[in-house]
């Protein structure tokens, strides 16, 4: 027979996590601070949408892409 193992929500419903997860500090700080990143991820950008902060070097400009010379 499979053993399945019953997940709960954690942090909002952003993860299911079992009993053994669920009662770990360290998982929970993870989840935590994984959490964090991504909300500080979006707050940069939307400062670079708001033209708060520039947008990175690299990727912008103008792309002269042609099959001809």
């Amino acid at each position: 027979m499979n053993k399945t193992t019953k997940l709960q929500s954690a942090h909002d419903g952003a993860f299911l996590v079992n009993d053994t997860a669920a009662n770990d500090p360290a998982v929970q700080s993870a989840m935590a601070s994984y959490l964090e990143s991504l909300k500080a991820e979006t707050r940069r950008r939307q400062a670079i949408r708001e033209g708060r902060l520039p947008a990175p070097e690299g990727q912008w400009g103008n792309w002269n892409i042609s099959d001809r010379d």
